[in-house]
């Protein structure tokens, strides 16, 4: 969270009125958004998948995945489109193996992945086996924006569509893994609140230690992004870690921000600087994105003229000076921490789940649904007795004293299913795609001028004059591995997340045309 006093004291903030102020710095205070983040959970049929089976449905699965595989691997690698009857849609089938049998895996990009195992190992006593025969993998992009209800319902109707397909009966569903996740403004001063001589003293739990991870800021300076106690491995894992940054880093999930900006937990400038760290890839610039936002919103024109020219690369500056000159004209921006807490199936199938509702009728999927009944009930037992923040002084014994600020906020989050609102999918849909288009556009540029200096030497072309150069060089054998490269591309995107255009239709309004001879360039059908 800001602090009001360092909002104040800024230039930016002095210049603006009161209506732009509220416009560009307005946000909710000590603000927590939760969610789960992740959600796996494993179907059991009632056939028997083991090696020596002679269940002609099991028979006929295994036969029509060798073919399709077989074609897979002709392909080098591409994702073979299936279509099962009763699905609104194909799933790709694409290579790659879960979990070391699970090697059918079928994909609906952006929002689930479904793994078979054709062959299940037998049981410990050498009859049936108890493994299930089916993962699926409900990915974060559809958690956040359809709600975790809704996600399993669209990712079960394929499963059992697929079952149908060859005759199968699911005997059960079961919960294999659940994230739970809390995403906070809270802490505006992250290295401070887990430096290890205050961390260990807040800290209530049974593991034994803590992995911390530091990065470097300006010549002196250290920041604590990450913070992890167990392994991946483990029941439960704890990751503590600064979300904002994984964001812009790994560069994927922009709809994050917003997510973010939505619920209040960043502002329209923490927006502004978070999309332009997020086209450089780089975290290390949000000093100078900071800068750049003074030089086009303050109004002070010598110092806007500074700004430009740090941006625009003219003036170099040390990271502890660019840092001092954008905390005197900008507001820091809100950083937003991420607390995830990790749950196998080895740690939940010991909940004695309290029946809240009859979910009889939900048949096989009634585990889950009575899992997420009880949903308030498990992260309350997560977040008070797995691990849990206490004041850092007080009781001798720590377990006896009261939380601290941080951690009751987190507790007190409302617990709701969330999900963006129909017209809101829309617009992240529209946003997303315009940040990631021009970060691609950047890049195609980029490659076009590269292409020229290495054709045509050093040049005095223009970049519009390189960009048609590039197109002209290409050939038959380039415009068919495109032709392939666009299909295969398009099979990795959701037709639903993709499914109308956000740019005008001038676009289709332009051709090549050669200057000698009049012809117009067209595309060579492959």
């Amino acid at each position: 969270m800001l602090d009001k006093r360092v909002l104040t004291d800024t230039k930016i903030y002095q210049e603006f009125n009161d209506t732009d102020r509220e416009y560009w710095f307005d946000f909710k205070k000590n603000k927590f958004l939760h969610n789960i983040d992740t959600f796996y959970y494993s179907v059991k049929l009632l056939e028997d998948f083991t090696d020596d089976t002679k269940d002609a449905a099991v028979l006929k699965l295994r036969q029509f995945f060798d073919k399709k595989k077989s074609l897979l691997a002709s392909r080098h690698g591409e994702s073979v489109p299936v279509y099962f009857p009763g699905c609104d849609r194909s799933l790709n089938l694409r290579s790659g193996v879960f979990a070391g049998f699970f090697n059918v895996c079928l994909e609906n990009p952006e929002w689930f992945d479904i793994f078979i195992a054709p062959v299940v190992p037998h049981g410990s006593d050498g009859g049936l086996s108890v493994t299930c025969e089916i993962v699926v993998q409900i990915r974060s992009y559809m958690l956040w924006m359809y709600g975790v209800h809704e996600s399993f319902e669209r990712s079960y109707s394929f499963v059992e569509q697929i079952c149908n397909s060859f005759g199968l009966h699911i005997a059960y569903c079961q919960e294999n893994r659940i994230d739970y996740c809390w995403h906070s403004n809270y802490l505006s001063n992250p290295e401070k609140f887990f430096a290890p001589e205050n961390f260990y003293k807040m800290r209530v739990d049974r593991f034994k230690d803590a992995l911390m991870h530091t990065a470097k800021v300006g010549s002196e300076g250290y920041e604590i992004d990450y913070v992890a106690m167990g392994k991946r491995s483990d029941k439960v894992f704890i990751r503590i870690y600064l979300k904002s940054k994984e964001v812009i880093e790994k560069n994927y999930k922009p709809w994050f921000f917003k997510v973010w900006l939505f619920n209040g937990l960043i502002n329209r400038y923490d927006l502004y600087c978070y999309e332009e760290c997020y086209k450089k890839h780089s975290w290390e610039y949000l000093d100078t994105a900071r800068l750049k936002y003074y030089s086009e919103y303050g109004t002070d024109q010598k110092l806007q003229k500074q700004c430009r020219a740090v941006v625009e690369g003219q003036v170099t500056m040390s990271p502890d000076m660019l840092h001092k000159l954008a905390d005197a004209l900008t507001p820091k921006v809100n950083l937003i921490m991420n607390v995830e807490y990790q749950t196998m199936r080895k740690h939940s199938k010991t909940y004695q789940l309290v029946p809240f509702r009859d979910n009889s009728s939900k048949l096989t999927a009634q585990r889950i649904y009575d899992y997420l009944d009880n949903r308030k009930i498990i992260a309350d037992y997560l977040t008070q007795y797995v691990f849990r923040m206490v004041k850092p002084d007080g009781d001798v014994n720590k377990s006896r004293r009261d939380l601290c600020a941080f951690w009751s906020a987190l507790r007190s989050c409302r617990m709701v299913d969330v999900n963006v609102r129909t017209k809101d999918v829309k617009l992240i849909r529209q946003y997303c795609r315009k940040l990631n288009s021009e970060i691609m556009k950047k890049r195609v540029i980029n490659a076009a001028i590269t292409l020229g200096i290495y054709t045509r030497g050093i040049n005095q072309d223009t970049v519009v004059q390189d960009c048609v150069e590039a197109l002209c060089q290409l050939n038959d054998n380039d415009i068919h591995d495109a032709f392939r490269y666009k299909k295969k591309k398009a099979r990795q995107f959701n037709a639903s997340e993709l499914a109308e255009t956000y740019v005008s239709s001038d676009t289709h309004e332009y051709q090549v045309v050669n200057i000698n001879t009049g012809e117009l360039l067209t595309d060579i059908i492959p």
